[in-house]
């Protein structure tokens, strides 16, 4: 081995003394190459190209997601649209909604009514289900597999179900305000043999959140009503809970972040408690994060960011003076900040990547597949961007 290595040596040794120019010119490149990066992935862009234009006819209500390969999902009352980055329609689902909600898996996409009983299953290529639930729906989450699983009320009583992507019941079950309290959100595995519900309840005049897991794998089934397990939190409220990509589930409450940990009888792995205030949250697959205000030691308040892994080691945590009124994570980790006419885009490194305003009303900004592509929707308009 010592042999080879010297023998490498003396190789590159020889090249660089017969092409002496050749190698300054590639260190130069190189360095000039680095230096270009090292701006480019810490400079804070104001403007940006357009690299393609699309004029869209947009109902009042229209919401838009990324869904395989950053393409679109947009959705109103009247019907769901699955477009490509040029404007180019793979698929349309028509329906009548008052209130139309979505979750999307790595495959699916459920489109379902609030307040009503349908739940519509959908993939790339266009429908695949149709779920029919036997009450109204509060919320409804979709699995890798297509599953379904959905939190339903009819007069003070909460139920839940969980059919497969061809509408066919898999388990069910009610949920008493005496007994769980009042269920507020469900999260559901991505291989759809897991749920959690988030409940808040009051007991003895304390008001406490109890997140209860179910486990419908063959081991869960032994369980009585496939509880395998519920922790309590007094005197808070988490109205939110996620699977990370990783099975932790991530629940979120008003004044602190708790972790659980992927077994069959979960257990609270971590806790992260503010310094202040849990202002606003943010998530994807991969990672979790809140705004919220601070004071730090010499008594001034500050508005700070916090970003974790899905198993909660801190990544970010810095300071902002961004105003927003919507705010939420892409799939590549960039955190959105938008009002009416302005956009900031933080990167998980805590770089500020943009920072623009806009002549008319920005909706949404989605990630296109590059560092510096984006995909800007503003009202009657999407337009694929190059950040610059």
């Amino acid at each position: 081995m010592q042999d080879q290595l010297m023998n490498a040596f003396e190789r590159v040794r020889d090249f660089v003394l017969k092409h002496k120019k050749l190698s300054i010119g590639v260190c130069v490149a190189l360095v000039v190459l680095l230096v270009w990066y090292t701006i480019s992935i810490f400079y804070t862009y104001t403007d940006y190209t357009i690299k393609n234009d699309l004029s869209m006819e947009d109902s009042e209500g229209s919401a838009y997601e990324s869904f395989h390969n950053n393409n679109i999902v947009k959705y109103n009352s009247d019907g769901a649209f699955y477009i490509k980055k040029n404007g180019d329609l793979i698929w349309n689902e028509a329906y009548d909604m008052s209130s139309p909600g979505i979750d999307i898996s790595n495959d699916y996409v459920a489109l379902y009514d609030r307040g009503g009983t349908t739940v519509f299953v959908m993939n790339d290529t266009g429908k695949k289900g149709t779920v029919s639930t036997s009450r109204p729906i509060l919320t409804a989450c979709v699995a890798d597999n297509g599953s379904v699983a959905a939190l339903m009320n009819q007069q003070d009583v909460s139920y839940l179900e969980i059919s497969d992507i061809e509408g066919e019941l898999i388990a069910s079950g009610e949920l008493h305000v005496e007994n769980s309290g009042i269920p507020i959100d469900i999260a559901f595995s991505r291989d759809g043999k897991k749920l959690a519900v988030s409940s808040v309840s009051v007991k003895s005049g304390t008001l406490q959140t109890v997140i209860a897991f179910y486990d419908f794998s063959s081991s869960g089934q032994k369980r009585e009503d496939n509880l395998v397990g519920n922790y309590s939190f007094a005197d808070m409220v988490m109205p939110q809970i996620k699977y990370m990509s990783n099975g932790n589930l991530i629940a979120f409450g008003d004044g602190e972040i708790a972790i659980f940990n992927d077994s069959f009888e979960p257990k609270l792995k971590k806790e992260i408690f503010p310094k202040g205030t849990i202002d606003s949250i943010v998530y994807n697959d991969d990672h979790f994060g809140y705004v919220g205000s601070e004071t730090n030691d010499e008594g001034i308040t500050l508005k700070k960011m916090h970003v974790y892994g899905e198993s909660g080691w801190e990544k970010l945590d810095k300071a902002i003076d961004d105003s927003y009124t919507l705010i939420y994570m892409l799939e590549n980790d960039d955190v959105v900040m938008l009002t009416d006419k302005t956009a900031v885009i933080h990167g998980i490194s805590g770089v500020k990547k943009f920072d623009g305003e806009f002549e008319g009303s920005i909706v949404k900004i989605l990630y296109s597949g590059g560092y510096k592509d984006y995909i800007f929707i503003q009202n009657g308009m999407m337009q694929e961007v190059r950040l610059r």
